[in-house]
């Protein structure tokens, strides 16, 4: 175990408030890597590096015998050993006689504080084979590494046979949120959860698995809250409820397009749902199709005509007030009976009645194409 600098210097303060001594923590190679004072950090402690050697505290009883060694001070010196090695020194300078019954508490704070860390240490590791089961999970699917794998998730507490709401978080940083903030944002959103089951899928995607899923829009709505106050630019992906892996896969599948697509059609939205964009992203994704021919040729014949633009804003107006007469001949400022007119000159151009439920779900289609197409 290597003690990184924060560890370190997370000793010296908590063990200096106790004992009000000096304290430095030496690493395993003998070298002062935090300390009370300053000056001494990068000096090699030599009384550290015999202890380091011979696993046994040192205690320094006078400034003479201090002078024997190099940067040494009276006090005492014990090793912390973890796995059956010195992973650190604890210095304690003063005289022994007068700082030995406080002494032990500042070693048993590092030691209580190295064990935490390395509790942390276990249990993110723990997660971090669980957030790649998951993701092995996704690319395998219900073949039988898929199902083995699935397998060993339900042994980390991940079980997809039950009612899972499956929600992602695209925390849009291009990977360079630091190590530290992102274990922040998995911790806060573990306690926004109650539950553990908070996953790392890639830098910039986080995804929650919801098994509370009555009154889940109030737990998107917090989760929004605590999410203003970490970044400027994140989209919150809602999918459908799954009860089967098979379902819940798909579930992945489909919030992930729909981020895409949302950050292409609607960038201000923070939280986005297959209701709000289900539709225009399967439009969206059958753009390709020779079938567009069909709808894109509909919205051509209206405007091939001389009131063709009016009759297009009038059909916009019309299926933007869901296909209410009143309200859309109220926005336009014309009278009912001339909205009937163009709506049937618009049948009799393109053959699709306004009226007729079908015909107008596809005229609303070829608007779709055709405002993408002036998008381009």
């Amino acid at each position: 175990m290597l003690i990184t600098l924060e560890l370190a210097n997370t000793i010296v303060k908590r063990a200096m408030s106790i004992i009000h001594h000096n304290v430095n923590v030496i690493d395993h190679q003998g070298i002062i890597i935090a300390s009370g004072e300053n000056h001494r950090i990068g000096e090699r402690h030599e009384v550290a590096y015999e202890v380091i050697k011979n696993r046994q505290r040192m205690t320094i009883e006078t400034p003479q015998q201090a002078a024997k060694y190099k940067n040494v001070q009276p006090g005492i010196n014990h090793p912390i050993i973890v796995d059956d090695q010195v992973v650190m020194v604890i210095g304690i300078s003063g005289n022994p006689v007068a700082i030995g019954r406080y002494a032990e508490l500042a070693i048993l704070t590092a030691e209580l504080l190295v064990k935490q860390s390395l509790d942390i240490r276990e249990m993110n590791w723990q997660y971090r084979i669980r957030d790649l089961l998951l993701k092995q999970y996704l690319e395998l699917g219900d073949t039988s590494k898929g199902i083995e794998t699935r397998y060993q998730l339900e042994q980390q507490d991940i079980h997809l046979n039950q009612p899972i709401l499956p929600l992602i978080i695209n925390i849009e940083t291009g990977g360079h949120l630091l190590g530290k903030t992102i274990d922040n944002i998995l911790n806060e959103l573990s306690n926004i959860l109650q539950s553990q089951r908070v996953i790392l899928l890639s830098n910039d995607e986080i995804l929650l698995i919801v098994t509370e899923i009555k009154g889940y829009q109030g737990l998107i709505d917090e989760i929004n809250r605590f999410m203003e106050t970490q970044l400027s630019h994140y989209t919150i992906g809602v999918g459908i409820e799954s009860d089967t892996p098979m379902v819940f896969r798909q579930s992945i599948f489909m919030i992930k397009e729909m981020i895409k697509h949302g950050k292409q059609s609607h960038p201000t939205l923070r939280i986005i749902n297959g209701k709000q964009l289900a539709f225009c992203g399967l439009l969206n994704e059958a753009k390709t199709s020779h079938f567009t021919l069909y709808f894109n040729q509909c919205i051509d014949k209206l405007l091939a005509v001389g009131t063709g633009s009016t009759l297009l804003h009038t059909l916009t107006t019309y299926i933007e007030n869901n296909a209410e007469i009143r309200n859309t001949a109220q926005i336009l400022g014309i009278h009912r009976n001339t909205l009937t007119y163009r709506l049937h000159q618009i049948e009799e151009i393109t053959f699709m009645d306004p009226f007729i439920f079908k015909d107008l779900s596809q005229l609303m289609i070829a608007l779709h194409y055709h405002r993408n197409k002036i998008r381009r």
